[in-house]
């Protein structure tokens, strides 16, 4: 039996991701672990570390020249190399390196590296809108609108990106304050056989030696300004970008990452992690273990289709894979009892003092009552929402429809992402689609969520999407009418239809604006009906974990939202189960050890170069080899990828892409002993551009005095 920490308080070893401004409580710990930089450099968020991290809305980064050059991951770079790519360049498979400047290219008119520049405390100002008379069912609407108000002032600041977060389940609400860049262009991306070396296979796993890393370039206007993609824009001069450390890391140095983790679930309930295990996550796994299947038989069939559906195919399985991890460390597990557990005792503390029953008291059981409620159709929600966020033309037109419908609202009660400061996103989103939307793979998804609708129970199937496909004269016949020559497959039919009002929208005949009306018709009485729960969830869930932090000593960090976030530990490896030791640190010599047929099919001219790595300026002499990736104690999730991992002088020595296979119920559990991120070496990076043909300048840029072998 697997034990968790589950247990709220005070983080050890790499557990925690700390919001730059709440590392105080670790202030003694961190220095006598070996942290050099000075606690008050990592408050403020513009100055040097922190002032090099950025976010690209999906994945981290982190500025590594004055010049704005980025590193992140290779596989966040996937939409930039799908939209480059076509039947006769093949980038998603084969790379690639931009030798000047001037041949950088575009990542795509929705590509875009956001810097933060404020993590501003709003609790107060958000609050304040909630008043006595207040009901219930207003309640979210309330909020949400004293939300888009900070947002709205905020960004009346040229090229800035702002939104509200709630933490500790509403008990604070932070104004996140981020620079956007528009103009971001590819500079480097090895090729898919160096950048995800061992695919599906090694995903997850240790021992690695991918080189998932890449590299972009952040451009403004010849002032200075945010601009869209343009000839005459110039490289954002960056004074705060990281050094690269040469010398790298061994087994037990000190290390800290700084970057974007998207969500995770340490504050969620009982009831909540066993919907996850029970329902949520079987599920939802199986469901795209079939989408995945249906892709990867489309792309072995339609050649000419393969570059557009790698970055697709490397997400699904990425997914399905990690719902399988999860079953896999949280079947058997005593986590869910563990949580009940706790929270007995959190209910009984509460009852036994007045106050605090006064205070608390009843909450977490309204709070379970309305969880429940959400969960009860999960599996209809689960398909509907799988129809409205894959197949591409009905999530055009289903946005179409949103922004339609929220238009009848003043803006700023509109719901969040259709308001006014959307829409220019939303269509860029929309010119992007002419190089990423691939027909005959969106049918196959597309029919085969219609007919898993089909074989839902008749009393969670939505009424008006069957008299729809009727009216078609079935399936069949509708597939046809939705896929013969759509207008929004082409850029202009797309634009048109976001500019388009209700009553255009209702009177329109395009079946995929007749088949997204239908469902959001669905979709606009459930999400009346979340809204009400959300009002008394809204008033009642703070509560619950004000109640917890009171009855957990200790400093409890919030959980991941996308925030820039910071944790501390240590290169590590570990002993994941008996008789099993994962050592620290990996070497070319393994990943030429492992070469063979796909996925493990390295390039010619990168093992050619291997038999070399032994003499390389880049080898660690503790090795005697160039190392390749290392495991560290840091936690990491979803939207970490890409973070830059330091060391105690705040040196850049790695980029974070994955965690072990025993870390992935992380996101809701964690368990010290063998959680492991996944770190690329900044020497591996270094070496292979050392080997690659035209890579010198890129090379130089990266090692500051222009030195290359």
């Amino acid at each position: 039996m697997v034990i968790w920490t589950v247990a709220l308080g005070l983080a050890f070893a790499g557990e925690g991701m700390w919001l730059p401004g709440e590392l105080a409580p670790l202030g003694p710990d961190l220095a006598a672990r070996g942290l050099e930089v000075p606690l008050y450099e990592l408050v403020e968020l513009t100055g040097h570390p922190l002032g090099a991290i950025v976010s690209l809305g999906h994945c981290s980064g982190a500025f590594v020249s004055a010049d704005g050059l980025v590193a992140t991951n290779h596989h966040c770079v996937g939409r930039a190399l799908q939209v480059n790519s076509d039947a006769e360049h093949d980038l998603a498979t084969d790379g690639y390196l931009a030798p000047t400047r001037d041949q950088e290219l575009s990542a795509g008119p929705a590509a875009r590296i956001y810097l933060v520049e404020r993590l501003d405390d709003v609790t107060e100002q958000i609050k304040a809108s909630i008043k006595r008379r207040t009901k219930d069912e207003e309640r979210r609407a309330v909020l949400d609108r004293a939300m888009a108000e900070l947002v709205e002032t905020c960004e009346r600041t040229p090229h800035r990106r702002c939104r509200v977060v709630e933490q500790y389940d509403g008990l604070r609400y932070v104004l996140e304050v981020k620079r956007e860049i528009e103009d971001v262009r590819l500079v480097y991306a090895p090729p898919v056989s160096v950048g995800s070396y061992g695919g599906e296979v090694d995903n997850w796993m240790w021992p690695r030696h991918g080189g998932d890393f890449a590299l972009l370039r952040a451009y403004v206007a010849l002032d200075g300004s945010s601009a869209p993609y343009h000839p005459d824009n110039v490289p954002l001069l960056s004074s705060n970008h990281l050094v690269l450390d040469t010398d790298g890391v061994s087994d037990g140095d000190f290390v800290w990452m700084a970057g974007f983790p998207g969500t995770t679930s340490r504050h969620a309930l009982a009831l909540e992690l066993r919907h996850q295990l029970e329902v949520a996550t079987p599920l939802k796994t199986a469901l795209r273990e079939e989408l995945l299947d249906l892709m990867q038989t489309h792309a072995e069939a339609h050649p000419e289709a393969a570059p557009i559906l790698v970055a697709p195919l490397d997400w699904m399985a990425n997914s399905v894979k990690y719902g399988h991890g999860l079953l896999g460390r949280l079947e058997g597990s005593s986590a869910v009892a563990e949580k009940e557990a706790r929270e007995k005792a959190l209910v009984a503390w509460i009852a036994a003092d007045e106050d605090r029953t006064e205070r608390w008291g009843g909450a977490l059981e309204q709070v379970r009552e309305l969880i429940a409620e959400d969960q009860a159709h999960y599996q209809r929600d689960l398909v509907v929402g799988h129809l409205v966020s894959f197949p591409d033309l009905l999530v055009v037109a289903h946005q179409a429809w949103r922004f339609a419908t929220e238009a009848d609202k003043p803006d700023l009660d509109r719901d969040a992402g259709y308001q006014d400061r959307d829409r220019k996103h939303t269509a860029e989103r929309f010119r992007q689609l002419d190089r990423t939307w691939e027909p005959g793979s969106d049918r196959v998804l597309c029919e085969h969520l219609l007919r898993r609708h089909a074989a839902l129970p008749l009393d969670e199937q939505v009424l008006g999407l069957n008299a729809w496909l009727a009216e078609q004269g079935g399936l069949g016949p509708a597939l046809e009418r939705l896929y013969d020559q759509p207008v929004l497959g082409t850029v202009e039919g797309r634009l048109a239809l976001l500019e388009a009002d209700r009553a255009a929208l209702e009177a329109s005949t395009d079946p995929w604006v007749e088949l997204a009306g239908v469902l959001e018709a669905h979709l606009v009485v459930e999400r009346v009906a979340q809204e009400q729960r959300a009002g008394v969830l809204l008033r009642v869930r703070p509560l619950v974990e004000e109640a917890l932090l009171a009855f957990v000593p200790g400093a409890i960090y919030p959980d991941a939202d996308a925030t820039l976030r910071l944790t501390f530990g240590t290169v590590k490896g570990a002993v994941p189960r008996d008789g099993l030791m994962y050592l620290p640190q990996t070497t070319v010599a393994g990943m030429v050890a492992k070469a063979g047929p796909a996925p493990f099919d390295a390039p010619a001219w990168l093992l050619e170069a291997a038999e070399a790595s032994r003499t390389s300026r880049f080898v660690d002499d503790s090795l005697g080899d160039v190392p390749v990736a290392f495991l560290s104690d840091l936690e990491a999730t979803g939207g970490n990828s890409g973070s830059a991992t330091l060391n105690e002088a705040g040196e850049l020595v790695g980029l974070v892409y994955d965690v072990t296979w025993e870390s992935i119920a992380s996101d809701w559990v964690f368990e010290a002993q063998v959680a492991r991120s996944i770190h690329v070496d900044v020497r591996y990076l270094l070496w292979v551009l050392s080997v690659t043909s035209g890579a010198e300048a890129v090379l130089g840029e990266l090692l500051g005095a222009g030195l290359v072998e």
